[in-house]
């Protein structure tokens, strides 16, 4: 075999054939560094001398079904010029490493459609092994991501296990891209987030999250001046909870009196008014609904009006809006109405801040789905860290991992 075809396929620069081996199934290339490509690892001098040498065993990319393993035999390299006498340098594999460049580069690109199982399976490697590869590819991208141009976060925190276990989950608005996957949901477990981010000099504007008063007391104290938004999202889902206990307790009245004529209709009430006027059946219950039990129709109507908030023409109008829509529900005798209104007013500097910084978690929200698949298809994770790479780059995956 020619020194050539092994260059071209296996990538064994500056190295000579010597023999091939069979070797219990596999093929074994044995080679060695050419003399004049020796160099000193410390100086890079050439004016080095042979002090005897060893062989390592290196695996790297397979001929067809057939393993491939690469006898490298190195030298010990004493320097003229610095005097330093150690082996030479391996170049076609990592330093401790038992496989190529070459094969860690394929599993990579393999990663990208096919399962780490199928892959260690297809190539007979350990599963580890191939896990390995994938973890450092993915280390090395994020270690050369800049935080330089972030301006607008997007904050959200995800259930990862039974038992109330949390991770919070910060993305670029403007890039799309997962900037950190960080364990639990206090103030604290941001604090590396925004150190990063004042290291690298992003000038930081705003952050939408939702009303947790860990997130924002984060914000305020590791990033003072940053305007905390409350989007849409998070507002009318505390609006259709408080709609939600006031037909709980609406029902527990009517079915006290010997009716239950609410009970069957959650759903029906959470639809937006467009939605329910569009279908006549639902339009006609609604409508029913509504003759019976007054308080249950003001409160809807609360909710529906809370949406338009979203919808007027500035911040000025936006305001004058808000306080209208809250002292029509301060003065509605309905408690989860009331502490809605409470919850509202005490955050209405971030829901207004929307009109300054129209940004939203729904781009989070979107993500955190594709996390929660990505974890069911993984049925669970061994390794905390490689997960969390996963997600940083979740974007750009189109596999399927098993068993991760």
């Amino acid at each position: 075999m020619s020194t050539s075809l092994l260059y071209h396929t296996l990538g064994t620069i500056n190295y000579r054939y010597v023999k091939t081996e069979y070797k219990n199934g596999r093929l074994l290339f044995h080679i060695i560094k050419k003399k004049n490509k020796r160099k000193c690892p410390v100086c890079k001098s050439r004016e080095v001398t042979c002090q005897g040498g060893r062989s390592y065993e290196i695996q790297t990319l397979p001929f067809g079904f057939k393993q491939v393993w690469l006898c490298v035999h190195l030298k010990v390299l004493k320097c003229k010029s610095c005097g330093a006498q150690r082996q030479g340098d391996r170049e076609i594999a990592l330093p401790r490493k038992t496989y190529t460049k070459k094969l860690a580069r394929m599993v990579v690109d393999l990663a990208k459609y096919m399962t780490l199982k199928d892959i260690a399976d297809f190539l007979q490697l350990k599963w580890h092994l191939v896990r390995d590869m994938v973890r450092e590819n993915l280390q090395k991208q994020e270690a050369r991501r800049s935080w330089r141009d972030v301006r607008f976060l997007a904050i959200d925190e995800i259930a990862i296990r039974k038992g109330h276990r949390y991770m919070t989950v910060v993305v670029d608005l403007e890039s799309g891209l997962v900037l950190d996957v960080v364990n639990g949901r206090d103030a604290m477990c941001l604090q590396p987030v925004f150190t990063r981010l004042k290291r690298a000099r992003a000038r930081l504007q705003a952050v939408a999250v939702d009303m947790s008063p860990a997130y924002r007391k984060a914000i305020e104290t590791y990033a003072p001046g940053v305007t905390i938004v409350h989007d849409r999202f998070h507002v009318v889902q505390a609006a259709n909870a408080a709609l939600d206990q006031v037909r709980r307790e609406e029902q527990r009245v009517e079915q006290h009196k010997g009716r239950s004529v609410i009970k069957g209709h959650r759903f029906l009430l959470l639809k937006g008014r467009e939605k329910v006027e569009n279908h006549v059946d639902s339009a006609s219950k609604l409508q029913q609904l509504f003759e019976l039990n007054e308080n249950l129709y003001r409160a809807y109507l609360l909710k529906e009006d809370l949406r338009e908030f979203w919808n007027q023409p500035g911040k000025k109008q936006a305001e004058l809006f808000l306080q209208t829509w809250l002292k029509e529900a301060s003065s509605l005798n309905s408690a989860p109405m009331n502490k809605l209104a409470r919850m509202i007013a005490r955050h209405k500097d971030s829901i207004l801040s929307w009109y300054d910084f129209p940004i939203s978690t729904g781009p989070l929200e979107g993500l955190n789905n594709k996390i929660k698949v990505l974890k069911r298809r993984a049925y669970g994770f061994r390794n905390h860290e490689f997960f969390r790479l996963l997600v940083l780059f979740l974007h750009q995956k189109k596999f399927k991992l098993n068993g991760t």
